[in-house]
């Protein structure tokens, strides 16, 4: 919000309400291609099938404009880059595990399933194998470095 608010200053809450949308939206479509090419390179499947819902945008006759991304279970609401992203692989995991029996992504040195977390307001993969807390195997966007 503090993001959106710093970008366009005040404006009324209709045309917040639209940019808030928009904004989720455009987050959620690049985190989707970012994190699709990822588990397609890795795991050699394709995210898509049947049972795969991309974007669900649906108009509220109270609150105006209001865009939900799902994938799999996964919620995207929030136009935050790093919860976007993460929200988007928890999706996408989800889908390419039910859809694909597929564990992905896999931590290299324990050998089990990553999942999603954040470190430095970055989203990563992280594994609970080597301490409570787990580590961080990588960012979930390979454009990023930690």
């Amino acid at each position: 919000m503090a993001e959106l608010y710093g970008e366009r200053g005040e404006i009324p809450e209709s045309e917040f309400c639209e940019s808030w949308t928009a904004r989720t939206f455009s987050m959620a479509r690049s985190a989707f291609e970012t994190v699709t090419k990822s588990a397609e390179q890795d795991t050699g499947k394709t995210a898509t099938g049947d049972d795969f819902c991309y974007i669900e945008y649906v108009g509220d006759p109270d609150l105006g404009p209001v865009g939900v991304v799902h994938i799999k279970s996964a919620e995207v609401s929030t136009p935050d880059s790093a919860g976007a992203l993460g929200a988007v692989a928890e999706g996408v995991q989800e889908f390419v595990m039910s859809h694909h029996r597929v564990t992905w992504p896999v931590c290299g040195e324990h050998g089990r399933g990553l999942h999603v977390g954040y470190f430095h307001e970055t989203a990563v993969w992280k594994c609970a194998g080597r301490t409570t807390d787990g580590h961080v195997v990588s960012a979930i966007d390979p454009a990023v470095q930690l």
